[in-house]
């Protein structure tokens, strides 16, 4: 679908120009997902979806006018030019606005495409389901029921403008996730897991099941344990939602420019612990979303986002509308719209990539006297961005560390704290990466973080 859907980009540009606009660029895209999802042990739900559509973005004398059209019919994509022109044209000037981007060199990313996973088959995700839910029930008689979803989707999109850009790019995803839910004596237990490619044959429902189910077996009868400060380790999903917001309130141009991420005010400055190097780099076949170019057909390149520890202006990431009012460049980090997760026009990282350490998860637990295992963190929202203040709660799967062993399951607890604080002491990094959305990060042992309420489960 990349050359139809350049050559509707292509046209709705020229149906701008027609409009006597000073600039026009249109991102058309096609979302083709699949989707198997299971509930109380079967299957009941299964769906599949392609929904395309096109961006338009027009320029008069600095007004901009936007509109997003989900459809790609000729007729309907020729209004939609003429509705985003009468937005421009009743739209304020930014004066911040410089230009659309000129077209630059780029190539699309080896691997990106997986033919399996673009066209697989509902008997085949059934097939993979069926077999992670026989082996979580095998696995322990308490076992009362598992739910989750497995997805495989093919995202597409091009970008034309009338300076001349003319680029495209797709990628295909699968994931599969799973919750485990155990019971024994009125005592429920909770254990999750989950796995994210772009080939859907290294998705392995064998290891989804087995980590979900021994996570819900030791979870059953929950104590409560005083709030407080805790040493953590925490799984990759869980350092993923750490770094994910990181990226959304830090390093992302808009906040930095609203005097609202902490980068501006340490810059140049060692704010984490030595050990953590953070990069964001679509090319490198770690990460997820594999996408050439950005929302305005720039070519993604490799940033340090942390190095050892440090931050500064080289840790920003810009889109042509920020970049424009500090007379920079873009970093290729406008969102497209098959990226659902975050708002439109506003730049932010979606390839993080943390660098592994040397340590296993079982030797971060033999290092802990008294501490917390986190599986993951669900609610987390930011309190203070400029503090980097984040909570949330913790979820499918919290015990507590004694004498460097998991003793007891315990009831979820609410964190609350500063990732300056959480992040300036990491003990331990873990040797293996895992794929979670758009971060791709190792298990971590942290020396504190401070958790603030206790839930009843």
């Amino acid at each position: 679908m990349t050359e139809p859907l350049l050559s509707i980009a292509e046209k709705v540009v020229k149906l701008a120009i027609k409009e006597k606009i000073d600039q026009a660029q249109a991102t058309t895209f096609l979302c083709d997902k699949a989707l198997t999802r299971y509930a109380n042990s079967q299957i009941h739900q299964n769906v599949a979806s392609k929904t395309g559509g096109v961006a338009i973005k027009v320029v008069i004398d600095k007004r901009i006018g936007t509109l997003r059209v989900n459809t790609l019919e000729e007729k309907q994509t020729q209004e939609a030019v003429k509705q985003a022109t009468k937005i421009a044209e009743v739209s304020p000037p930014n004066k911040d606005f410089k230009s659309l981007p000129e077209p630059e060199k780029w190539s699309p990313i080896e691997g990106a495409f997986d033919k399996e996973t673009a066209t697989c088959s509902p008997e085949y995700r059934a097939e993979r389901v069926k077999e992670l839910i026989s082996l979580a029930h095998s696995k322990s008689k308490i076992v009362k029921a598992v739910a989750g979803s497995f997805s495989t989707d093919l995202i597409t999109f091009a970008v034309a403008n009338s300076l001349g850009v003319s680029a495209w790019a797709n990628v295909s995803l699968a994931s599969m996730k799973a919750t485990v839910i155990s019971e024994t004596g009125g005592s429920e237990g909770f254990g999750s897991a989950e796995q994210y490619s772009r080939r859907v044959k290294d998705i392995d429902p064998v290891e989804i099941a087995e980590q979900a189910t021994e996570k819900s077996v030791k979870s059953v009868r929950p104590q409560k344990i005083p709030v407080g400060n805790y040493e953590v380790v925490l799984s990759p999903r869980a350092v993923g939602t750490f770094l994910s917001y990181l990226g959304e309130i830090g390093f992302s141009a808009t906040p930095y420019q609203d005097g609202e991420s902490f980068v501006k005010y340490h810059l140049n400055e060692r704010v984490f612990d030595e050990k953590l190097s953070v990069k964001d780099d679509a090319h490198d076949p770690q990460t997820l979303y594999a996408l050439p170019i950005d929302d305005e057909g720039i070519p993604k390149k490799a940033m340090r986002l942390i190095d050892k520890g440090v931050v500064s202006e080289q840790s920003i990431c810009y889109n042509s509308l920020t970049a424009g009012k500090e007379n920079k460049r873009s970093t290729g980090h406008a969102v497209p719209p098959v990226i659902p997760y975050y708002p439109y026009d506003v730049p932010v990282p979606i390839n993080i990539l943390a660098s592994p350490g040397d340590a296993s998860v079982d030797e971060m637990i033999a290092e802990t006297k008294r501490g917390i295992f986190v599986t993951s963190f669900h609610y987390t929202n930011p309190v203070d961005p400029t503090k980097t203040v984040l909570t949330g709660l913790t979820r499918d799967g919290t015990f507590l560390i004694e004498k460097g062993e998991i003793s007891k399951p315990v009831m979820n607890l609410r964190y609350t704290d500063s990732m300056l604080s959480a992040l300036k002491e990491i003990q331990l990094i873990g040797k293996r990466l895992e794929r979670v959305g758009e971060t791709t990060v190792p298990a971590m042992k942290l020396k504190n973080l401070r958790f603030t309420g206790v839930t009843e489960y």
